[in-house]
């Protein structure tokens, strides 16, 4: 393929933007039409900066129609000195615009003379009307191209821009062209907090939607309706203003998640920058300094809601749709205003700054016992794993099936008494039994790193072959576990420890309908050479009367002989195996029961227990 001079093309600006509008409004989809209201907006944001109208308003008329109109000094119009008319070069020329210099505008969001081009040329229909000195100049732009430019008298009092557009389905053709007037009342609450005494009126013709936006407080306002849980009800803040720059902080440690907002000239930018980083650094600096140097960044931001707003004359963005902010000398200048703001809180807020620092010193320990959780689960990851490699490996406390997979079950004993008859009762090629010596541990009250350091908890993860976190019902060494525990008390109460520990490790597998009780008799009848076995008192009593022969009460699976063990349990005539149904009320139920809090347990008790039927 032949490769020459020839070959090298020149775009012009209308055709660059039309076939790359991903190197002006970031994206061909519908974030680039976002940005496209964005660029529009925020020039309307620019003329009320500078002091000229306080009231922006949009409009969204259906089908991907937005209408903006400002009450500022109107858009220049009228022939340059080069002969052209000032108008189309500000919406059709690349670079042309009033804002790279300080004259006319000063700490501005706009500042390539691109954005308003970009939305401009890349709209099906572009119209742009300015209202200045007694008259009005309309320019309409169609696919790229201009359609028409007007000039007519209108009073002298009237002044402001109105832009209408229809974001092109050529232009932006990754998805379906949707104007997203949600995500724009997004923008212009954020802008509202940060223009104090600007509003915005937003109305939607479509769904009759009318909605004004004005904050009294500015960023303020932002901080406190973000801070769902704040601890202290005073929000740290402290502006300075350095020659021509300006920083702006606000702060408030909350119960929920970290959020910051960052903004320059008005704008926001999601991707945070220089400011950003000068405010996480005084934060780190100060709460280290608080607590001695045991502190890292992220554990002092822990549940802070804050932001930062500078004004700049030049501003540097990352990229054209202004998504991070890069002026070097914003960083000191937002460092030492959130450093300021924190000491000076300290000074007048101490009773508030304790609340936080004894927040933080909690929020530490929960942390580092959470980092000792997470050791522990790799730990228990890793004796797991290692026991898998081996496929048998030795316990004193668990006897494996000769088979194992899905139609193998794993019996839960306790004690060595009871593991004696299962034992020798059970068919071992497809039952495997593990003795529970003592309570397994309860990993519904217990913090991770206790339960994952527990022995019976890390013998019967690898009795099963679950990794904690990556449950995985295939790799399973047994198909289903059986309780098999003595029908009182400390029975029932190991049988919900192992319930607690499968909801926590593993829900699914109780959800699989893996879990089962395997039931010992209560009670054998001996009648010559035949045994009839009663699991419950309820089943005996029914028939107790009719009954012919020696009774035998058993306390426990202990006093079970092997041959009775093996025709009550495991001959399928006899067993009695229930499976344990998963439903969402029996978890809560469960959680109640065997968790950490007290209260839920305590109103069981005193609303279902008869104290009557309790003897010493």
């Amino acid at each position: 393929m032949s490769y020459t001079a020839n070959d090298i093309e020149t775009l012009d600006f209308r055709s660059a933007i039309r076939k790359r509008i991903e190197m002006y409004m970031g994206s061909a989809d519908n974030q680039g039409v976002l940005q496209c209201a964005r660029e529009i907006i925020s020039n309307c944001i620019d003329e009320a900066i500078m002091g000229y109208g306080s009231k922006i308003t949009i409009e969204y008329l259906g089908n991907n129609r937005l209408r903006v109109t400002d009450e500022g000094r109107g858009c220049p119009f009228g022939v340059r000195e080069d002969g052209t008319e000032a108008l189309e070069a500000i919406y059709m020329t690349a670079h042309s615009g009033g804002k790279f210099s300080d004259k006319t505008y000063q700490s501005v969001i706009g500042a390539n003379g691109i954005g308003g081009k970009g939305v401009a040329l890349s709209s099906d229909e572009f119209i742009v009307i300015s209202k200045r000195n007694g008259e009005k100049a309309t320019l309409k732009i169609k696919n790229g191209y201009k359609e028409s430019f007007t000039i007519e008298k209108i009073y002298a009092t009237e002044h402001g821009t109105i832009v209408e557009y229809v974001p092109s389905q050529e232009v932006y053709r990754l998805e379906q062209v949707r104007t997203d007037f949600e995500a724009i009342k997004k923008m212009c609450k954020d802008w509202s907090y940060l223009n104090k005494g600007i509003t915005f009126i937003l109305k939607n013709v479509e769904t009759k939607e009318n909605l004004t936006l004005v904050s009294k407080n500015g960023l303020l306002d932002l901080i406190k309706d973000n801070a769902d849980g704040a601890i202290h009800s005073t929000p740290v803040y402290h502006t300075i203003k350095e020659g021509p720059i300006e920083a702006e902080v606000a702060m408030m440690w909350t119960k929920g998640k970290e959020k910051s907002f960052t903004f320059t000239n008005g704008l926001h930018q999601s991707e945070g920058g220089t400011s950003l980083t000068g405010v996480k650094t005084a934060i780190t600096n100060f709460i280290k300094k608080q607590f001695k140097g045991e502190f890292d960044g992220d554990m002092a931001r822990t549940g802070l809601v804050y932001a930062v707003a500078c004004k700049i004359p030049n501003p540097s963005f990352a990229n054209q749709t202004k998504t991070k902010i890069n002026n070097p000398e914003l960083r000191g200048i937002a460092q030492r205003a959130a450093g300021a703001g924190l000491e000076e809180f300290t000074r007048k807020k101490a009773n508030e700054f304790q609340i936080i620092t004894d927040f933080l010193a909690k929020e530490r320990k929960a942390e580092q016992a959470a980092e000792r959780a997470r050791r522990q689960v790799l730990d228990a990851v890793k004796d797991i794993e290692k026991n898998q490699k081996k496929k048998m490996f030795a316990s004193d406390k668990l006897k494996d099936a000769e088979f194992l997979g899905e139609n193998s079950t794993l019996l839960i004993a306790e004690g060595d008494s009871a593991l004696g008859g299962l034992a020798l009762g059970r068919d071992y090629t497809k039952y495997g039994i593990m003795a529970i010596r003592g309570k397994i541990i309860n990993a519904l009250s217990n913090p991770d790193e206790k339960v994952y350091n527990n022995e019976e908890i890390k013998l019967l993860l690898s009795a099963l072959n679950i990794i904690p976190g990556k449950y995985d019902s295939k790799k399973l060494r047994y198909g289903k576990l059986a309780i098999c525990t003595d029908a009182d008390s400390d029975g029932y109460h190991i049988g919900l420890l192992i319930m607690a520990a499968l909801a926590h490790l593993a829900p699914e597998f109780i959800k699989e309908g893996r879990l089962c009780w395997l039931r010992s008799p209560l009670y054998i009848v001996t009648n010559g050479k035949t045994e009839s076995y009663y699991f419950t008192d309820e089943e005996f009593n029914a028939v107790k009367g009719k009954i012919k022969g020696e009774v035998q009460r058993n306390k426990g699976l202990g006093s079970l002989e092997p041959e009775q063990a093996k025709k009550s349990m495991f001959d399928p005539t006899c067993q009695r195996m229930d499976v344990m149904e998963y439903s969402e009320d029996a978890m809560n139920l469960l959680y109640d029961l065997m968790g950490e809090d007290v209260e839920p347990r305590r109103e069981f008790i005193m609303s279902n227990v008869d104290f009557s039927e309790i003897r010493e």
